[in-house]
């Protein structure tokens, strides 16, 4: 209740700022008029869900505009099997992805839910860096008060790192330099006696080394 009058609050405020340029285009939104309740309880219903789902971060300050619709369902069960529940996925857990979708549909109905996505404008800070994909919609049950959030993303098993490759490379060579200065502090012949009143010039040493 307190999230649905702080996102109502924001609504009014951007009405009344603007009354003359508020036009039934700017109005409407992905998830409808957002001048009407109906369209502020969706926008409450789909923040409340993401800030559950996804408890490291605070979507409260969303709008209508950060999520779209998608009007065709073929598309997102396309994209699904495609990328999550795809041939080699179902070739080595045979049935899997009508046993997914079976499931999604016994849960929300899926011919009554409308369909939405939410598009942040950085990838990264949502589903973390490195992503090979992402992708996320809500299926929305109005009638049966029911919303499923269905989030994935991909990242690469091994994922390349400039600085820690600068970090080993520079590691190994000073490694290797104090092995070759070991190596040539223990190899070195130590000198124990010098003629006497000689002075120990390079010459000299090499002599005493030698003699």
């Amino acid at each position: 209740m307190k999230l649905f009058k702080s996102v109502k609050k924001k609504v009014e405020k951007l009405i009344s700022s603007s009354p003359t340029t508020f036009t039934k285009k700017m109005a409407s939104s992905p998830l409808g008029p957002i001048n009407h309740a109906s369209t502020i309880q969706l926008l409450v219903q789909l923040i409340s869900t993401m800030n559950s789902s996804l408890p490291d971060h605070d979507f409260s300050n969303l709008q209508a505009s950060d999520f779209l619709r998608v009007n065709n369902i073929d598309l997102v069960v396309n994209k699904i099997n495609d990328y999550l529940l795809n041939h080699s996925l179902e070739a080595k857990f045979h049935g899997i992805r009508k046993r997914f979708w079976d499931m999604l549909d016994s849960v929300v109905n899926l011919k009554k839910c409308d369909l939405y996505s939410f598009v942040p404008d950085d990838e990264s800070e949502v589903f973390g860096s490195g992503q090979v994909w992402t992708m996320n919609f809500f299926f929305v049950n109005k009638s049966a008060k029911k919303i499923v959030f269905f989030a994935c993303s991909a990242s690469r098993k091994f994922r390349y790192n400039p600085a820690e490759v600068i970090t080993k490379t520079l590691k190994k060579e000073v490694e290797s330099f104090e092995e070759e200065v070991f190596k040539v502090e223990v190899d070195t012949p130590m000198l124990t006696s010098m003629p006497k009143g000689q002075k120990p010039t390079a010459m000299s040493l090499s002599e005493a080394w030698l003699a």
